[in-house]
This record gives structure tokens, C-alpha cells and sequence, in this order.
């Protein structure tokens, strides 16, 4: 008995362990002054000044996360129908360019070189409702971490299904990311889509599109503790804060993508990859000093395979 609890316990000990890519959003410094303590015993506080560069770290970081689990398009524009349903799984892949202080993770600890990769396993559904309109929804992991992304979209074709003419879609979306500690980060945005679908040797179709589109991307953080493992005796908050909100109709960013479908019958297979890009202000307010703005590109690409029904 004594062994199967202490078996237990190291596996629910091992399962909170943090991942090499959860965040640790301490590392990237108080954007605001904060009082920290040596002793402790309530006499030693002693005040360190804001790091005007902590707030740009942090927007720097929430854009790339934001834009790697921005959903792939991963279809044609033309929608399922008002019978049809598909359901795809694949993985999203995101090439960050951050510096090693911008992803301050717990294999990094905003030391070492942050990944060149970011591998995001994602599983997709789509359900038409006739009219040319559909819904769908996604789940997307953050491979070596806890984070997790929530999103649904709805889709409206005007122009489907004419025969020598392009399909044309526009889409709505909205993401929520969860898991990540102490950050609230939700996006979403508006895309236009042109396919066209060809017939190959009889038994295939061939679906290449290209996609345009904004992303909008809100970013904020609960209370952070930037001096974990010391609290002063006299004012245990003295080194909490929070990093500046991002308002998501001030950090807007453009993406372009380019794929191609396959489908065999019910299955179906998509290659996608696009580039998304803008220069965006820090934060909301006003910002006493540092960088003002900045710029983030992130260049990405996806795999699908999925069923139609």
C-alpha cells in the first residue's frame, strides 16, 4: 500500500512538472517598478526601477505565439453543404525569430536560444448549414508545454460551385489561448479566400488556394510575481505586477497563405504555408520611455489529412 501511494505521488508530482516551452513570464522583467528584499524581515526593501524593455519583450512574445496558432485555412473556399461534415487532424509548424530574452520558458529560462520551431498538433472540424455558410472549430496544442488554443470560425461563400469560376469564402474567427500561467491572450480576425478545383486522371481532385487576411491579437497578463522565492515581511505584493494590455484593434497584423488539397473520395489531404507580418505599439496607454513599437514576422506552414462525410 505504502509503495502504490508513493507511486502515485511521483506520477502526480511528474504530471505538474513544467514543460520545456511553459512560460515563465517573470523572466522577461517588470515593465513598472517594483520593491524587492534580500532578508526579508521587513527592513531590507529596497526599490529596483521599471524595464521600459519588458513591455516590448512581452508584446514581441504574445504576437508570435498569437500568429503561430493563428488557424491554417487548410480548404477550399467552396463550404461542405448543408449535409456535409469533415473532420482533419495535422500539425502546424511556426518559425519565430525572438531573441533569447523574449522567450523566457522553462527550458530556456530567457537564457538560452529560444526554438527555431514551434510544432502545434491541431485537430479541425467543419459543418455546413446550407446557404453557403458553415462553422467550424479547432484545437491546437503547443508541443512541450501546457498551452492549449480554443477557436471556432464561421465561414460564407458567395460565389461557390460555378462552373469556370473561382470559389470565393469569407471567413471570421476567434481564439482563445489557455494554459499558459499568468497570460490572457485572445485573437481572431477576418480572411478572403479563392480556390479552384480541378479533376485529375478521374479519381482525384486537385484544390489549390491563396488566402488573405488580418489578425487582431489582445494581449494582457494577470498579477506576476517578478521576484519568486522572496516576499517581504512587511508588503508581500511589493514585487507583483502586471505587464501593460495590447489592445487587439491597435495590433493588427496581415497574412498571406498558399496551399493545396487533395481529395480521394472521402479523404482528403492539404500542404499549407503563409507568412503573417505588422508593426504594432507595445502597449495601450502611453509609454513613458523605451521602444514604442514593434515589429513581428512569422513564417509558418501545415499539414492535413482528414475525412469528408
Amino acid at each position: 500500500m505504502r509503495r502504490t501511494a508513493l507511486v502515485l505521488s511521483l506520477l502526480c508530482s511528474a504530471g505538474a512538472r513544467a514543460a520545456t516551452n511553459d512560460l515563465q513570464l517573470w523572466r522577461l522583467g517588470s515593465p513598472d517598478a517594483i520593491r524587492v528584499c534580500t532578508l526579508c524581515n521587513g527592513t531590507d526593501d529596497v526599490s529596483v526601477a521599471g524595464d521600459p524593455s519588458a513591455q516590448f519583450r512581452f508584446a514581441r512574445l504574445t504576437a508570435t505565439l498569437a500568429l503561430a496558432f493563428a488557424p491554417a485555412f487548410g480548404d477550399q473556399a467552396q463550404t461542405t453543404g448543408q449535409a456535409g461534415f469533415e473532420l482533419g487532424g495535422g500539425v502546424q509548424v511556426a518559425f519565430p525569430k525572438l531573441a533569447p530574452q523574449e522567450w523566457p520558458s522553462e527550458g530556456t529560462l530567457g537564457t538560452g536560444s529560444p526554438p527555431q520551431a514551434l510544432f502545434l498538433p491541431t485537430v479541425a472540424l467543419r459543418k455546413g448549414l446550407g446557404g453557403s455558410v458553415e462553422l467550424g472549430a479547432a484545437a491546437s496544442w503547443l508541443y512541450g508545454s501546457q498551452t492549449v488554443a480554443l477557436g471556432g470560425q464561421v465561414r460564407w461563400a458567395p460565389i461557390e460551385g460555378l462552373y469556370g469560376w473561382p470559389d470565393i469564402a469569407i471567413r471570421a474567427w476567434a481564439t482563445r489561448l489557455i494554459g499558459a500561467q499568468e497570460l490572457n491572450l485572445t485573437f481572431g480576425g477576418a480572411d478572403i479566400l479563392v480556390s479552384k478545383s480541378f479533376g485529375v486522371a478521374g479519381t482525384m481532385r486537385l484544390q489549390p488556394y491563396a488566402q488573405y487576411g488580418m489578425t487582431l491579437v489582445d494581449a494582457s497578463s494577470g498579477t506576476v510575481d517578478f521576484s519568486p522565492g522572496t516576499e517581504s515581511a512587511s508588503d508581500p505584493s511589493a514585487d507583483d505586477r502586471s505587464f501593460h494590455r495590447i489592445a487587439f484593434w491597435e495590433n493588427r497584423y496581415h497574412r498571406v497563405v498558399a496551399g493545396v488539397r487533395m481529395v480521394a473520395g472521402s479523404l482528403l489531404f492539404g500542404l499549407e504555408g503563409g507568412v503573417a507580418f505588422g508593426t504594432n505599439p507595445v502597449q495601450h496607454d502611453s509609454l513613458p520611455g523605451g521602444v514604442s513599437t514593434q515589429y513581428t514576422r512569422v513564417w509558418s506552414a501545415s499539414a492535413r489529412l482528414g475525412t469528408a462525410f
